[in-house]
């Protein structure tokens, strides 16, 4: 896919949580599933004064005033009147949104990062345009269409702009490839590309599978199934599914997912307002992963949202798992989408959604800011609640009870089972610089493509692992080029040391073996997959 595509754990330094809250706040949520019929609103009540107000505008204001852009500004502004999760898309942004939500795109298929102003492919999606014609990771594309993209400042929309386009329409591409002397050209025909969410999928050991599902869209549910079919013909008895920082999507993958898990006629969730009545979504089918015996762990954090709150809710009221992680975002509203005349699109909170012990896990919006909404995880971490499971407050009159009697909260996001608390120590704030920086992101890179050839001798990434260690001379290689950011290397503690040794061979892995390959990496010495991985195999 046409993306830069930054690791999604790179979120849990805190200040990317901060502008991630801020960024896409307003797109976090699990959506009723939408029919692609454009539904068309007139006005019948303070919407005539909008109207009223832009013709006064249009036939009377002193200077010229793009119309387009201030009846944009006046809707949204309505909207965030309501609640923090009814929004506007412009018709701009719409096809982006849809892309999203719909799971495809047109284009050439490859993620790439530009590096030292260079367009780098950092991996070529199997089967894909690009994969057909040759296009291997390490490539520098220098030119599209003719014009030169390299050493000009290109920026990353610029690129994906450039790459996308309608199927079936052509695009030249000119790269280098290391070891070859000549530029090559080629002529990528565009295609539709997946925009899959289900990325990674492996054995931890014999028994234990990983399942890690990065948003909930219209082809979220496919993707389980077919993730869970080729784990259990590897034997697999026992599952983690990791659902941290994940925002959220359909409501229809959220029953998807958890149609495996629970026996038909199981309540999995209700949705309930004004307009729409009470709705009951339960258990259909006979699921690939139902058996007592086939244990299960959900995976949360403060960034698990909407879809993935229906998931851990499910699963926790009716003990069929355990949920382990940190309390989850508190996203319990369903939006619908509705198409205007235009292409634009406004997401309109129509229902609350209830787990099935009766918990709203909405957490409280009145009377404040849709900022101060947002940045709740700041609070959550000023008060020590990411470090520290007591500093949460519960209120007895939100007390639920699960299948099997367990105490349960609504009120605000789940709370997990069991709470392994975020990495806030002083000894990993050197690392956290160099990464909000990208220093170590870009030395991997730029390790790879010097090195592609010799690397290229891994062959699986269990052969990677064993025989691969990030060096000191690396190491101190990477301090020097903290020390050109105006970062001291003398503030790196050992743990730090160790993180950014970590996190290089993770990178350099995501280069060689794509995405799951950086997992298998990093998840090694992730503490809550390793509290995962003791509590199944007790």
């Amino acid at each position: 896919m046409e993306t830069n595509n930054k690791d999604r754990k790179t979120r849990y330094l805190l200040p990317i949580y901060l502008s991630l809250a801020l960024s896409t706040g307003l797109i976090i949520g699990a959506y009723l599933i939408p029919s692609k019929v454009k539904t068309v609103w007139y006005a019948d009540y303070a919407s005539d004064k909008i109207g009223e107000v832009m013709q006064l505008v249009k036939n009377h204001y002193f200077d010229k005033v793009d119309l387009d852009e201030m009846n944009d500004q006046a809707i949204q502004a309505m909207l965030q009147t309501l609640d923090p999760h009814s929004s506007y898309i412009t018709k701009k942004n719409s096809k982006q949104y849809d892309e999203m939500l719909f799971g495809q795109f047109d284009g050439i298929g490859i993620q790439f990062n530009v590096l030292n102003d260079t367009v780098l492919v950092v991996s070529v999606i199997p089967e894909g345009p690009s994969h057909k014609v040759g296009l291997m990771p390490g490539d520098k594309i220098i030119s599209v269409d003719g014009k030169t993209i390299a050493g000009v400042q290109i920026k990353n929309e610029e690129v994906v702009k450039k790459l996308r386009g309608k199927k079936g329409t052509v695009v030249d591409v000119g790269i280098l490839r290391s070891g070859m002397k000549e530029r090559m050209d080629f002529k990528i025909k565009r295609d539709k590309i997946p925009l899959e969410s289900i990325n990674v999928s492996y054995m931890i050991d014999k028994e234990i599978g990983y399942i890690l599902i990065d948003n909930f869209s219209t082809t979220t549910g496919d993707e389980f199934i077919q993730a869970l079919k080729q784990l259990k013909e590897q034997n697999m008895q026992k599952l983690i599914v990791d659902l941290r920082s994940n925002p959220g999507g359909f409501l229809g993958a959220a029953i998807d997912i958890c149609d495996q898990f629970l026996p038909k006629g199981k309540l999995i969730v209700y949705t309930q307002g004004r307009h729409v009545g009470k709705e009951e979504y339960k258990a259909s089918n006979s699921g690939l992963f139902q058996d007592d015996d086939q244990q299960l762990v959900i995976l949360i954090d403060e960034w698990s949202a909407s879809a993935s709150e229906i998931v851990a809710g499910a699963v926790q009221d009716h003990d069929r798992g355990i949920v382990i992680g940190r309390r989850s975002f508190g996203k319990g509203l369903v939006q619908r989408q509705f198409y205007l005349n235009d292409s634009s699109e406004v997401m309109l909170t129509v229902a609350r959604y209830f787990t099935p012990s009766g918990r709203c896990i909405q957490k409280p919006f009145d009377n404040k800011s849709t900022e101060d909404y947002f940045v709740d995880i700041l609070n959550r971490y000023e008060n020590g609640e990411l470090e520290n499971a007591d500093s949460i407050r519960f209120i007895d009159s939100l007390k639920y009870k699960t299948s099997k009697g367990r105490t349960v909260y609504g009120g605000g996001g789940i709370m997990p089972d069991l709470f392994i608390p975020l990495q806030t120590s002083d000894s990993i704030v050197y690392f956290n610089k160099l990464a909000n920086q990208g220093v170590v992101f870009t030395y991997a890179m730029e390790y790879v493509d010097k090195n592609r050839k010799r690397l290229q001798s891994y062959k699986t990434v269990a052969q990677f692992d064993k025989q691969f260690a990030v060096s000191d001379a690396m190491l101190q290689e990477i301090l020097r080029k903290g020390e050109d950011k105006g970062i001291t290397a003398s503030e790196a503690t050992a743990y730090s040391k160790q993180e950014i040794k970590k996190w290089t061979k993770a990178y350099i892995a995501r280069n060689l073996f794509n995405t799951k390959g950086f997992y298998q990496i990093i998840n090694k010495e992730d503490e809550v997959i390793r509290k995962a991985v003791e509590v199944l195999r007790k």
